[in-house]
């Protein structure tokens, strides 16, 4: 689920890096309480997604993966219970029936504590 979680924070930040204005969209409506800046999302976005991934790919070989691991699922776990009621509250706004998106992201949100909780488990043990 890690591997997961990481690689579509990782998607994340490189669909909010490409051309164009993704918060335009009537779907995005709901992200400007958190932001107005695409650039800022690719680049939060990208930078957990990567440092998740390399976490990841060096676990156990380092000690201190598992305290960046630890942070990265914080953060996912905020950021997709975020974006799950952002895409609700544009749903909203916009008058239209809910989509998939809240309740995936919801779902995203609730494993993201799943993975925290393995990765402190990592914390312990390495430093017991």
């Amino acid at each position: 689920m890690e591997w997961f979680s990481a690689s579509v924070m990782l998607a994340w930040g490189i669909t909010f890096a490409l051309p164009g204005d993704l918060l335009t969209k009537p779907d995005f409506v709901g992200f400007h309480r958190y932001t107005s800046s695409d650039a800022l999302l690719a680049s939060v976005f990208s930078i957990m997604g990567a440092a998740g991934l390399v976490a990841l790919y060096i676990n156990g070989r380092w000690p201190k993966n598992a305290i960046i691991r630890v942070v990265r699922g914080i953060f996912g776990s905020v950021a997709w219970a975020l974006i799950a009621y952002a895409f609700y509250d544009a749903a909203q706004i916009n008058n239209t029936p809910l989509g998939t998106g809240p309740l995936v992201y919801a779902l995203l949100a609730l494993y993201e504590f799943v993975s925290i909780y393995r990765a402190a488990h990592d914390v312990r043990y390495h430093h017991a």
